[in-house]
């Protein structure tokens, strides 16, 4: 629960941060000399992203949300593939350049192809695999926090070494973008390679009395009941 709580509060900052210029259709991106179905793109793009970044936080407390998990996700890949889609395509034209373009369309068909790959497990019966494509999924749907948090601390030690004007600028941007989520996968495979896979003890003594009596009561506990394995996460 706790790690839920100081995720939801994280999650909130952002998006009370990030949302209200949207809402009264303002943008914290440049819009000039943008194509016309920019704006409202980038609009849906961060509305669906902010659902999907909401319902992932369900999935995270699932020992206590359990009985909403298939709710949740079926949210988030609702929300996520079109919102990857967006991301693809308004990051095509991005204001900040050529680097941060081929960042955003990076970033944007991983998550689709990660979320689709997720999806593919599942409906195979293939949890621990379903779980570790979901947990990259939301990892990168996620990045664009510490791409927040980022932005400034490159602008600052770019400024500090004196590099300054468009250079300045392009550097700041262009890392900042391939960065932040690079950094958040990367954390994200190490959590993955690095949780142990529980493997069924075998079924000796007291294993084959306890498998026999779960056989009869098929009524087992909520732990029992959720399938375990594959790195934990989503």
């Amino acid at each position: 629960m706790k790690k839920m709580l100081i995720g939801a509060l994280i999650v909130a900052v952002f998006l009370a941060y990030s949302l209200p210029p949207y809402l009264t259709g303002g943008s914290r991106v440049p819009l000039d000399d943008q194509p016309s179905w920019y704006y409202a793109l980038l609009v849906g793009h961060i509305m669906l992203g902010s659902v999907a970044m909401l319902a992932g936080l369900i999935q995270l407390g699932r020992r206590w949300f359990a009985r909403y998990h298939r709710i949740a996700g079926r949210v988030y890949v609702a929300c996520a593939i079109p919102g990857a889609l967006g991301a693809i395509a308004v990051g095509t034209v991005s204001p900040f350049g050529p680097v941060n373009a081929v960042s955003n369309v990076t970033l944007g068909t991983l998550t689709l192809l990660f979320t689709g790959l997720g999806v593919r497990a599942i409906l195979r019966g293939d949890v621990p695999s379903h779980r570790r494509w979901m947990l990259r999924s939301a990892t990168l749907m996620y990045s664009v926090i510490i791409n927040r948090i980022l932005a400034p601390v490159l602008a600052i030690t770019i400024g500090a070494l004196g590099i300054d004007g468009p250079l300045g600028d392009t550097l700041v941007t262009g890392l900042t973008a391939w960065l932040s989520w690079m950094i958040a996968l990367g954390l994200c495979e190490w959590w993955i390679r690095r949780t142990p896979r529980r493997r069924r003890p075998a079924a000796t003594g007291s294993g084959r009395r306890d498998a026999a009596r779960k056989a009869k009561n098929p009524l087992r506990t909520r732990s029992e009941r959720v399938p375990l394995g594959g790195g934990g996460g989503i």
